[in-house]
This record gives structure tokens, sequence and C-alpha cells, in this order.
């Protein structure tokens, strides 16, 4: 329960706010209010937000190529505990507008990420291939996915 000075205090506060704002202005114009003529220092009221590390560029899984019969398959090579997002299935944005989606033989039994190798051919015809390729991966013992982005080159 609030004491009476308190409520009283905040009343004041509040109707000093309120007389401040309401100043003559043309209506749809906004008019600032100096923090100083409230005697109110803000900065002190916001939290502090927690010191962060150095921002690392993650560009995700490594992608093998491999030279196939009339075909070129492109191959995701995870580290070892890390798992491929299979409901945002990988990507390749080719530059010449085309998209190739990856993908693998099986998937866990909540179907949400790719089990064994995931994935995409291209026929030799498609060649030579360029452009982003977009992942939703976990790395081990996270819970939660991260996009990463790299360019993907084949001559």
């Amino acid at each position: 329960m609030m004491r009476p000075t308190s409520t009283l205090l905040l009343c004041a506060t509040a109707g000093a706010v309120l007389l401040a704002c309401a100043v003559d202005a043309p209506p749809g114009e906004r008019v600032a209010v100096p923090v100083d003529t409230l005697g109110l220092d803000v900065r002190s009221a916001l939290p502090r937000l927690p010191s962060v590390g150095p921002v690392e560029i993650d560009s995700g899984p490594a992608v093998r190529v491999e030279a196939r019969a009339n075909a070129v398959r492109l191959v995701m090579v995870p580290n070892p505990g890390d798992q491929i997002n299979a409901l945002q299935p990988p990507a390749l944005h080719m530059t010449n507008g085309r998209r190739i989606l990856f993908g693998a033989s099986a998937v866990t039994g909540d179907s949400a990420y790719f089990v064994g190798d995931v994935t995409a051919t291209l026929p030799d015809s498609a060649r030579p291939v360029e452009g982003t390729l977009t992942t939703s991966y976990c790395r081990a013992g996270e819970k939660l996915c991260r996009i990463a982005k790299r360019t993907v080159r084949v001559p």
C-alpha cells in the first residue's frame, strides 16, 4: 500500500507532466517537453543492457561439391552435433533468379531436422552455378536455430 505522501508526489508529478504537455499548439503537431523542466533523469530509469563480446560472422555449414554423371551434387557439411532445420530447408538463391531447395532422405521424429546428407542436385546444363545459400541450423547444444548465408560458386 502506498503512503499518502507517495501518492501525493505521484499525482503531482503526473499533473506536472500533463500541464507541460497542455500548451497551445496547432492540431496535429507534437510539442517536445524538455526532461530538465520536469526534474527527472530518464536515463537512470532505463535498465542497463548486458555487454556482449565481439560479433562473429557465421556463414553456416560448409558445402561440398561432388561431380556426378551429367550433374553436380551439393552436400551440406555441418559441424558434429549441428542440426539443419527441415522446417526451413536450405535454399540456394541463384543470380539468374532460380531457387534450388536442399533436402534429405529422412527427418527426425518431430520433423524438425534433417537426418543424413542434406543435398541438392543440379544438372550440368545449369552450370556455372552462383548464388547465395541461406541455411537455418542449430549448433550443438543450442535450442534456437540461426540463419546463415554464404556465397556458392560452382564453375
